[in-house]
């Protein structure tokens, strides 16, 4: 029995004293790109003559991009084709409004009660045409649903249509927006084919619109505006109202400002994806990633949100034989790196870049 003391003594100085395992860093996906506070989305329904005489100018002005949701039979569409054109190459979305916004509202002409199934998915279908005829874009369209009617025909046929007008909307666009939902969107909590919008903006002040996207702020979540008018035209809101919540949203860059297909895509991609991080032999990690999206479509680039060990001051980050950007910013307990990571990067190596 007087082995068993001394033997004893050595395991346990073994597990105290010997080669240290590094720590592990802790990996995720960033909620939103570069680690920002919460999104916001600028949307324009209807395709009109003051979103390319006033609204075009202040988002550029800016350096801002939004969507535009068209409805491709109207005649500015028509009359005013390369200077939408012209939005689209400026880095602005074009998205799906239907042709000929049918609507259930007895005031708006064609009036969708009025219509069967196989009218309905053409004006889905026939507008998704023109708009990728038009701009030469490839990624997916979005759509947002003609003054937030989800459904079309007779009243007595309704619930049947609404399954059906889901159904051609899914076949021509990847995401859409309803219409006067109001409040914040999560991304974590996403109906991709009705996500809402922060409310009605007709006639609201500058102040009126901050706080209509204050819960998306406070909640680090989305918040999409729809606007129809801009100085004119129908549901308006003054030029200058929009001008002061550009300049804000310029200002605030903790608040990633984006079109509504990008902002989908990255929620999409960071729901999707995976990650399985495990320790290389020098006390190194590989992070391995899956990309499993449609990448026509889906082709952002994803923030690795890693909390460093507390002996590591940095780290070095590389993927496919180069270097990714990387930010360090504080945490509570340590460091926080922010790695951008290109779509479609199966493995990232990380590396304590202290020592």
């Amino acid at each position: 029995m007087n082995w068993t003391a001394p033997a004893l003594f050595v395991v346990v100085m073994a597990v105290c004293f010997g080669p240290a395992r590094s720590e592990r860093p802790t990996v995720t996906i960033a909620r939103w790109p570069d680690d920002r506070l919460a999104a916001v989305s600028l949307t324009f329904d209807d395709a009109m003559d003051t979103q390319l005489d006033n609204v075009a100018p202040i988002l550029k002005k800016h350096r801002l991009n939004g969507t535009f949701f068209v409805s491709t039979g109207r005649s500015v569409w028509t009359a005013r084709k390369k200077e939408w054109q012209q939005l689209a190459a400026d880095g602005n979305e074009i998205g799906n409004h239907t042709v000929n916004h049918p609507c259930l509202l007895k005031e708006i002409e064609p009036h969708s009660q009025a219509y069967t199934p196989e009218m309905m998915e053409a004006e889905v279908r026939d507008a998704a045409a023109e708009i990728v005829k038009t701009i030469g874009s490839h990624r997916g369209l979005v759509f947002a649903y003609p003054c937030g009617n989800m459904s079309f025909g007779l009243p007595s046929e309704q619930v049947r249509n609404q399954a059906l007008y889901l159904t051609y909307v899914s076949r021509y666009a990847f995401a859409a927006r309803g219409y006067e939902t109001g409040g914040a969107q999560d991304p974590d909590d996403l109906n991709i084919l009705t996500i809402r919008d922060v409310g009605i903006t007709e006639g609201k002040d500058f102040g009126s619109l901050l706080h209509m996207a204050e819960p998306a702020v406070v909640g680090n979540n989305w918040g999409v505006y729809c606007f129809h008018g801009v100085g004119g035209e129908w549901l308006a809101i003054k030029t200058e109202t929009l001008d002061e919540l550009a300049a804000y949203l310029e200002r605030h860059s903790e608040i990633w400002t984006t079109s509504f297909g990008d902002a989908v895509r990255y929620i999409q991609e960071r729901k999707a994806s995976s990650l399985e991080t495990k320790q290389s032999g020098d006390g190194s990690f590989d992070v391995r990633l899956s990309w499993p999206l449609d990448k026509g479509i889906y082709d952002l680039p994803l923030t690795l949100r890693i909390e460093l060990p507390p002996t590591w001051k940095g780290t070095l980050a590389m993927a496919n034989g180069g270097a990714l950007p990387t930010k360090l910013k504080p945490g509570e307990k340590s460091q926080i790196a922010l790695v951008e990571v290109a779509p479609g990067t199966e493995a990232v190596h990380l590396s304590n870049s202290s020592r």
